[in-house]
This record gives structure tokens, sequence and C-alpha cells, in this order.
């Protein structure tokens, strides 16, 4: 049935205190650690609408909790993995991001760089310039001659191409020609592409290593507490960040490096 104005208002006010009285229950409370929005979510307990709040007071405020970070020493997380070679692996990883930055991200290619390539070859890797000889023919073009190891030619076109140099080799017979580029603005852009596609390469890994890690953890189920295991998981994530965080500065200065033009 439907209800005439005053009536309608009349019921608005005596709704209104009750709705309003549990709101403010809750919002000086947390309930589990939620803020009083959250909770009254939780409960399923209706928030008045914003239309009723007196014009004299304002909406309650929702206090935000951030995600506090794990308090857990070396040792204590010893007891679930080995902590050394974790941290070896998340520092290995950004150092090898380091070392391509400088090898293989420069304005100007030398045969130098090309030489220190890595190039697979019958399931091992060696140095390019152990499989071939690198050469200088002019300012802009290098000289690969593979006729001592034709076999390897596959690999060293591979190891070029995904060095990130932005080069671009071509092959006649067992030798390779590889044009290097002008230094100008397009070269800069595709160079500054290339250190966050590295450093997306680098992040895989150190998330595929995080994720190792808290696998590892899972594992000690039932050997340690859980609250251990889960504290352990926690902290691996947030080292893994560390390292993530660290790679992409790294990768922001050597972009603002190759595009600056004085």
């Amino acid at each position: 049935m439907a209800l005439s104005g005053s009536a309608a208002a009349g019921r608005v006010r005596l709704m209104l205190p009750t709705t309003w009285s549990v709101w403010k229950m809750l919002s000086s409370v947390s309930y589990r650690n939620l803020s009083g929005s959250a909770a009254m979510k939780y409960l399923n307990v209706p928030s008045p609408p914003r239309s009723l709040y007196p014009t004299f007071l304002a909406a309650p405020s929702v206090t935000l909790y951030k995600k506090t970070k794990v308090h857990l020493s070396d040792e204590e997380m010893s007891e679930v993995l080995n902590v050394t070679h974790m941290r070896n692996q998340f520092s290995e990883t950004v150092e090898n991001l380091k070392q391509d930055y400088i090898k293989n991200l420069s304005l100007r290619t030398s045969a130098g760089s090309i030489e220190n390539l890595s190039v697979q070859l019958e399931g091992d890797e060696y140095p390019l310039n152990e499989v071939a000889q690198v050469s200088r023919k002019s300012s802009h073009m290098l000289v690969i001659n593979a006729s001592a190891f034709p076999q390897a030619l596959t690999g060293i076109i591979k190891a070029i191409q995904e060095a990130g140099m932005n080069l671009n080799p071509q092959q006649e017979g067992t030798t390779l020609y590889v044009p290097l580029p002008k230094v100008t603005k397009e070269h800069r852009e595709n160079l500054a592409k290339n250190a966050k596609t590295l450093y997306n390469r680098c992040k895989d890994q150190l998330r595929e290593t995080q994720n190792q890690y808290i696998r590892k953890a899972k594992r000690k189920e039932g050997q340690v507490s859980e609250d251990l295991i889960h504290d352990v998981q926690q902290k691996v994530r947030e080292i893994a960040e560390s390292h993530m965080q660290e790679a992409e500065k790294m990768m922001s200065v050597k972009q603002k490096e190759l595009l600056k033009t004085n």
C-alpha cells in the first residue's frame, strides 16, 4: 500500500536512527580488521542512503588498512627454505639484467659487445667469438665469419636478434653481415623498447623464482607450523617484489640514458 508523504517521512525517521547507530558502532570498532563500511557489508547491514544524511553531518569516513610487512628473520625462514640460495637467485637475475644493459644496449654497437654474446651450439653455450670470427668492415658494418663452425650460424643469428641491440644480420653462405644503425631518434626509441623487453624477461624470471620457493614452502606443511609457512610465503613475495622494483629502476635509468639527446 502506498504511503503518503508524511507517513513515508515518519518511517524514514524511525529507520534512520537504528541504522545510523549500527553504522556508528561498526565504524568506531574494526570487525575482523575491516573498516566500518566493509564490516556492514560483511554483516549484510544496509548503510543509510546518502540522501538521508543530515546536512550538518559528513558521510562516515572509511579507514583503509595497508598490508603490513612480515617481520621474519632469515634464520626463521631457514627452517623452511634455503634462504641464502634463494636470495642469490634473485640477485643474480637482477645482475644479469644489469650486464645485458651494459653489453647490449649501447648507442654505438662495438665488435666487443657482439663477441661476448652467448650462442647455443649442440646443447651447450659458447661465447660467439669461440665459434666465429668478428671483424669490422667499416664504421657501419660488422662481418661474422662462421666457416669454422657453420652449424653455429642459426644460434648466432638468434643470439644477435634477441640481444636487444636493434641489429638485423644478413647471411651469405657462412658469413653474416651486420649493419650498424645510425644513432637516430628511431634507433634510440627502439633501444629503449628493448630495455623494457629485457626488464620484462627479468621480471618473469624473478616471478618464476618466487613461485618456485613458494611451492617449496608449501611442501613443508605438516613439518612446521602453518603460521610459519604462511609468513615465509609472504616474505618470499616481499623479497621478490623488492628485486622487481630494483630492476624497474634500472630500466628507467637506462631508458632515460638512451633517449637523452643532449
